[in-house]
């Protein structure tokens, strides 16, 4: 992202007072928050990734607050990336806006096949998160399921039932699926 398409999101952000399914805000003036293993593993589990600006306060109504030093907040960042699984590789910009430095962390979706993207400290159940409008959410049991499905290319709907027998089946049911499948 190039510094005019950053400054012209945060002045997005400001008019709307909302964050976004891809778009996260973090303060970052007295420091580097330090969880964002959350908004990592959501931003990587979607499709178009999306984007932390820091030095935007959401208490402040959006207002521009800065960051405490760009280049520290950057390492930071990718020191949580790295705690990710796979790692997360964001795309830092730093730009200048109402006479304060802001920083913006692009973080990409990752290809469906190495999801779910989780926080290592917690493991894959507790650490895999969904985007869900402006919050995280923790992925649900199934949801986690799904993408080791598609990896492993499991089909539950053609699986078959190895201990089922045939007394269990209503044959006019079958009958009436038969006729509707032709």
């Amino acid at each position: 992202m190039q510094s005019e398409d950053l400054i012209k999101l945060i002045r997005k952000v400001q008019t709307q007072k909302c964050e976004t399914q891809t778009v996260e805000v973090k303060a970052a003036n007295n420091g580097c928050p330090t969880r964002l293993f959350d908004t990592l593993s959501s931003f990587s589990n979607q499709d178009g990734g999306g984007v932390i600006i820091f030095g935007m306060d959401e208490k402040q109504g959006f207002g521009i607050v800065g960051v405490y030093d760009a280049q520290d907040l950057q390492h930071r960042v990718v020191e949580q990336c790295k705690q990710m699984q796979p790692a997360v590789r964001p795309l830092f910009t730093v730009c200048e806006a109402d006479s304060m430095i802001l920083v913006s962390a692009e973080i990409p979706g990752v290809d469906i096949s190495e999801r779910p993207v989780y926080y290592k400290g917690v493991g894959r159940v507790k650490g895999s998160f969904v985007r869900v409008g402006e919050a995280d959410e923790p992925m649900s049991d199934y949801e986690i399921y799904s993408f080791d499905a598609y990896r492993r290319r499991v089909h539950d709907d053609i699986r078959i039932a190895e201990l089922a027998e045939v007394s269990q089946f209503r044959p006019e049911l079958i009958a009436q699926y038969v006729a509707a499948v032709k």
